[in-house]
């Protein structure tokens, strides 16, 4: 039997949509596997980035109970350097700051102000002498209540002719992120410098038993030799070395003692990062301050996560 040319032409269609009926479905079916695979990946990242926090917010609590321990042999360096815990299927980077080894914005007096400044200079943060100089008189007019600038300070009309939408604030300042405001003071200046710098210590004295040398070279009155070896000395008691010696040698920081504490800091930094194996990673920071109460041991003074953690706390001295 012969087929008509006609219904040979209708079956000859019907492949053809057949084919493609088959090459659509194959298509959607692709689509729906890979929608799965990557709605699953994006699900798997979701929670490996919740069990990162969850490390890191468990780094923050032991970093705490550190600063809380009694004795010597629980109490961790406050110095920036980093402690490592196993702790699942991850780990968490801890490191404590003490905010009285940094130079309070508000509470400082002018000479350290101009010291620690110029001693940053000299190692490297700022350009110059110069600038560092002209850096620390702005900084010292943002926060004063007068309208008379230092020689290279900035008050209102010095903002206004820079272009600047504000003046000088005339007060104190709120965040160490505020540099940024200073007339002078780039981004790229203020990363470099807010590690040095705090607002939570209320002190206009440094702690010297975990300053690092940059800060302790800017102190008015002390010299490079002895700050050397006092440092050796405070390395070696931190480090518990035979060769340590039973205590401080303050006695070669006296001729900057009156920009020295004698006292142990109450206020600190916490950072923890916590890393899963896999590679997730999430930080956390937090400022506590130890209240001595039984029934209140610390109070958290500020928070920050990895979106809003600023820039410039990501370079901070290192020691240890």
């Amino acid at each position: 039997m012969r087929v008509s040319g006609k219904r040979a032409g209708q079956q000859g269609f019907a492949l053809i949509i057949a084919l493609w009926v088959g090459v659509l479905l194959s298509v959607i079916a692709a689509h729906f596997v890979l929608s799965v695979k990557t709605e699953s990946r994006l699900a798997g990242n979701l929670v490996d980035s919740a069990r990162a926090v969850a490390l890191a917010d468990a780094g923050i609590h032991r970093g705490i109970l550190a600063l809380l321990a009694d004795g010597d042999d629980g109490r961790w360096i406050a110095d920036g350097r980093a402690y490592d815990l196993p702790l699942g299927d991850g780990s968490v980077r801890i490191r404590l700051r003490s905010e009285s080894a940094r130079v309070d914005l508000n509470a400082a007096p002018e000479a350290l102000i101009h010291g620690v400044l110029d001693s940053l200079a000299r190692h490297g943060v700022l350009e110059s002498r110069a600038e560092a100089a002209s850096i620390a008189d702005a900084i010292l007019d943002w926060r004063d209540t007068d309208s008379q600038p230092r020689p290279g300070g900035a008050e209102d009309r010095d903002y206004e002719a820079g272009g600047y939408a504000h003046g000088a604030r005339d007060g104190e300042f709120l965040s160490v992120a505020e540099l940024e405001q200073v007339l002078g003071v780039t981004p790229q200046i203020r990363a470099r410098l807010t590690p040095w710098f705090t607002v939570y210590s209320r002190s206009p004295l440094v702690e010297p038993n975990l300053a690092p040398r940059e800060l302790l070279l800017g102190i008015p009155g002390l010299d490079s030799a002895a700050v050397d070896r006092y440092l050796e000395a405070r390395d070696a008691l931190h480090a518990a070395r035979a060769d340590a010696p039973s205590r401080l040698p303050t006695e070669l920081l006296s001729g900057g003692a009156g920009y020295l504490s004698q006292t142990q800091s109450r206020v600190f930094t916490v950072e923890a990062e916590g890393v899963l194996f896999g590679g997730a990673h999430a930080l956390r920071r937090a400022v506590i301050e130890l209240t001595g109460r039984e029934d209140r041991p610390y109070a958290v003074i500020a928070w920050f996560d990895a979106t809003t953690i600023p820039e410039w706390l990501e370079a901070q001295p290192e020691q240890g």
